[in-house]
């Protein structure tokens, strides 16, 4: 992070403003896409460009969390429901219409994550079955949302999956965050199985369902959440302390091949200061560099990608989404803030700000139309 930084000293907020994240990007045909909501409590999926300007937002039936891109169809993105959910949204943001929607089946819900695989024609959702206690990885057919095939995601709370690199189709596995807490859509957010939770990363063949590995922490109460996998296909993955609360532990872990997770390498006042909690995890591979976002430390950290040793935090008041464009990071906040990683010796911030709008705490970017 010797080369560049974060410039967040941000202003007071107006109106929906189109200060310019950077003139670098004047050109660029990409959109940024978070679940939000508003100060009245309604919740949003919206898109922005990278001059600040708000494209659309539409309105969502519950409060969302991931949104990945549809890279088939430009201007398109899925929006999941936030745990435990029962929706996903295909939404066209060119013209802020909801154009498909899929539903969670009975007995189950959505825990606010997925891929999508086979030019987008397949999609992989992370579910609890709550009658019988157990995480799921749900195969659908994304045109109709007929499932496919529904296979044990390895534990219990699955939160979100990414796909391993591949050059084979007989090989093809996604990494589970198996958060191993347990919940029931009539207590909605309730932690239920705390002195008992099994959390692991898990490997999966999704050809067969089969888990070909799975690795467990001694800590049992260091929830795995969020990851994100470099093109060498090394995971990093943020973590959510459910133990007590003056307890200092580690809160981020890699694995790339070894017989056992590897914890990232930080001292005691790094893993202090991110209390306990991280939110989004995001890989530069040019740089070398990963983001974990800290929204109740309201930290921003850096790491190096090979090395797993920490680099940097800034200061970012609830910052959580964060999304790569250009190889620069650019990261969103609860107070309707987005501030992008600019150039040290830049003289302006790279800032937008939205009045009314709160972000949620994931974000992507999508091709624009």
């Amino acid at each position: 992070m010797n080369r560049r930084k974060f410039l967040l000293g941000l202003a007071a907020v107006g109106a929906v403003s189109a200060i310019p994240l950077s003139t670098i990007w004047a050109k660029n045909k990409q959109w940024l896409v978070s679940a939000c909501n508003d100060k009245q409590g309604n919740f949003f999926a919206a898109a922005f460009d990278l001059q600040g300007q708000l494209i659309n937002k539409v309105a969502l039936p519950a409060r969302g969390h991931e949104v990945i891109a549809l890279n088939s169809k430009p201007g398109h993105a899925l929006v999941f429901a936030r745990r435990p959910g029962n929706y996903v949204l295909e939404i066209d943001f060119n013209t802020g219409q909801v154009v498909n929607q899929t539903n969670v089946s009975p007995k189950q819900r959505f825990y606010g994550h997925g891929v999508l695989t086979d030019n987008d024609k397949i999609l992989l959702t992370t579910e609890n079955d709550y009658q019988q206690g157990k995480g799921l990885i749900v195969v659908r057919d994304r045109f109709t949302g007929q499932i496919l095939e529904q296979y044990d995601s390895g534990g219990v709370g699955p939160h979100q999956l990414a796909l391993m690199p591949s050059t084979s189709a007989d090989n093809r596995q996604i990494v589970i965050a198996n958060g191993g807490i347990q919940t029931h859509p009539e207590q909605a957010r309730k932690k239920l199985n705390l002195a008992t939770m099994q959390p692991n990363l898990a490997y999966m063949d999704i050809n067969n369902g089969k888990i070909v590995d799975s690795f467990a922490l001694k800590n049992k109460q260091l929830s795995i959440r969020h990851l994100a996998v470099s093109n060498k296909g090394k995971v990093i993955a943020g973590m959510q302390y459910q133990g007590t609360s003056t307890n200092e532990v580690p809160l981020a872990i890699s694995h790339h091949g070894e017989q056992q997770l590897q914890l990232l390498q930080a001292d005691t006042n790094t893993w202090r200061s991110m209390k306990q909690y991280t939110a989004s995890v995001c890989i530069n591979d040019a740089e070398n560099t990963v983001a974990i976002s800290c929204p109740k430390a309201s930290l921003l950290t850096f790491w190096q990608l090979d090395s797993d040793k920490f680099i940097s935090s800034h200061k970012l008041k609830d910052g959580a989404g964060l999304a790569l464009v250009d190889n620069h990071f650019i990261a969103s906040t609860g107070r309707g803030h987005v501030v992008a990683q600019g150039d040290v010796n830049s003289r302006y911030q790279n800032k937008a700000s939205f009045a009314n709008l709160r972000w949620d705490n994931h974000m992507t970017a999508i091709t624009s139309s």
